[in-house]
């Protein structure tokens, strides 16, 4: 690391060159501790103007190995005369030997050495480490002492930093119980409520959203809707609903963040008596219950269902279809808004299945770039996408921008790191988001090993790890501009905002234009087979 350094007057430097030069007379020998030689170490001349003494950087001086043994020297710098050019080993206090005689030094702060940092999953550059300050040079054992000030303690080599604190407003056995079966989740449901938090929600007014016995409540405050944070497009929801006899609520598709004309910019599937002109099961504005469906009774649970597929809306009331609807207005995608009006409401089992389009099984070849890396790709008879080895990935070659991606995965090896990869700079080494498949976690699975699988690597850690080894996992993302919301299993783990400045490269900020999606394999040996891949995009 070059530094550049002041002198602070003509005769500390004179006698600090004239020890110097002495001094490195007697270390043009072989270093005994290391089969590699000191190259030659001298002084050009050093001319001084009278007028003043600017840092001077000694840029002839190369050093390839010191061999700490023959100088007796525990801490290598330059103390008082620094190098403007870069130095390829560590630097020589070649000034602290000779200064203590002289004058009074500055303890040197530098970076640790420390245990060697990887790179992680992407292979974006760790975070730097804080500095920590290190003790000053010392002298030679017949040299007099320097006055410095007192170094910081060096920490333990073993210590560890302490572990966060665990979330205990998350509980993790209700989480594993509300993973849904794999019959639901091959077909591709999942979860938006978690039974214990509102993540992945907010609220438009004051009224008073909140969980109760697994349940989405509100009983008071201004009228306005608990909104999901991304949108969907085209999906089918179910859920169940408790109103009061005079509660006047609803479910609203495909809406914007304020509707203002359910004719227009929503589906508002309402919550309403028989005497209100759209009563329970109706499309407010667009279409009116079926007399065929029976009213649902006050104070007891119902189940509400929608499909949303394109312009066509249907919905059922307790399995009763009440609309077949058919739009042309062009509404393609919006959030879901659940409403507070009058009365108290509750929700509960709120599940999502989005409609794609599928990739995977059943895998076209020439949809994919070459695999990239240390990385084999085999397309199995099936469709499938195996990855060995690693570090590397394959790229779909289909550019994507604001999506709901859902895949299946199974990690064939033990301790498995993997990921997909969206957004990406096309053609590169993985320059994406990465969402993050990893079954690893400590004591507890809100401490995931590496974020834990449904983590938006390096962004955002999973809530809680909810994926196991020699399972399955199945992951949905969607992606809406900045936001990011993830799922593990059906249960939501993740909701992050990208805050950063507009970046082409994901890793560096925030990136919405469309990019190419990449499946990774990380470690030589792993194996990872993806099943299947489903898109469906949002515009």
């Amino acid at each position: 690391m070059a530094r550049n350094l002041r002198f602070q007057s003509p005769s500390l430097i004179s006698q600090s060159l004239s020890r110097i030069n002495k001094f490195v007379a007697g270390l043009s020998v072989a270093n005994p501790s290391s089969s590699e030689p000191l190259l030659g170490i001298g002084f050009s001349a050093i001319g001084f103007p009278a007028i003043g003494f600017p840092a001077i950087g000694l840029s002839a001086i190369r050093v390839a190995t010191i061999g700490l043994a023959t100088i007796g020297l525990a801490t290598v710098g330059i103390a008082t005369i620094g190098c403007s050019g870069p130095i390829t080993k560590a630097p020589v206090d070649l000034v602290a030997a000779v200064a203590a005689q002289t004058t009074t030094a500055e303890p040197t702060t530098t970076q640790p050495t420390g245990p060697a940092t990887t790179t992680g999953e992407t292979g974006e550059a760790p975070e730097p480490a804080n500095a920590q300050p290190q003790d000053p040079a010392k002298t030679k054992p017949d040299a007099k002492p320097a006055t410095a000030k007192p170094a910081a303690a060096k920490p333990a080599a073993d210590a560890k930093p302490a572990e966060a604190p665990l979330d205990e407003s998350i509980d993790v056995d209700a989480l594993l119980a509300a993973r849904l079966g794999t019959e639901d989740l091959d077909l591709g449901w999942i979860r938006l409520f978690d039974g214990q938090s509102l993540l992945g929600w907010k609220s438009t007014s004051n009224a008073n959203w909140k969980v109760e016995n697994s349940e989405i409540v509100a009983t008071e405050g201004d009228a306005g809707f608990l909104m999901t944070e991304v949108r969907f497009s085209d999906y089918e929801i179910e859920l169940e609903f408790f109103a009061e006899d005079n509660t006047n609520s609803g479910v609203f598709l495909r809406t914007s963040d304020n509707p203002e004309d359910p004719a227009k910019d929503c589906y508002e599937l309402n919550i309403a008596p028989t005497d209100n002109p759209f009563p329970t099961g109706s499309l407010v504005a667009r279409a009116k219950v079926s007399e065929q469906v029976d009213e649902p009774v006050g104070q007891e649970w119902h189940s509400l269902h929608a499909l949303v597929d394109q312009g066509h809306i249907q919905c059922w009331v307790n399995g009763q279809q009440s609309v077949d609807y058919n739009d042309t207005t062009g509404l393609s995608a919006g959030k879901i808004g659940l409403q507070f009006r009058e009365g108290k409401i509750r929700f509960r089992n709120i599940r999502i299945r989005p409609i794609g389009y599928s990739v995977l099984p059943n895998a076209n070849k020439s949809d994919w770039n070459e695999p990239a890396g240390a990385i084999e790709a085999t397309f199995s008879d099936a469709g499938t996408i195996l990855l060995k080895g690693g570090r590397g990935h394959i790229e779909l070659l289909q550019p994507h921008a604001n999506m709901c991606l859902q895949a299946t995965a199974l990690t064939l090896t033990e301790n498995v790191n993997s990921g997909i990869f969206f957004r990406c700079i096309p053609g590169e080494d993985m320059n994406g988001y990465e969402c993050q498949i990893h079954h690893g976690f400590k004591d507890d699975r809100r401490r995931a090993v590496d974020a834990g699988s449904g983590s938006i690597f390096r962004r955002q850690n999973a809530k809680a790890v909810l994926s196991d080894d020699g399972k399955p996992v199945h992951i949905t993302i969607v992606a809406d501009g900045p936001t990011f919301a993830t799922w593990v299993e059906g249960v939501p783990v993740v909701l992050w905002t990208d805050t950063r400045a507009a970046n082409d490269n994901p890793r560096k900020g925030l990136r919405t234009e469309a990019g190419t999606i990449m499946l990774q394999g990380h470690d030589p040996g792993s194996q990872t087979e993806f099943k299947s891949l489903t898109i469906c995009p949002l515009p």
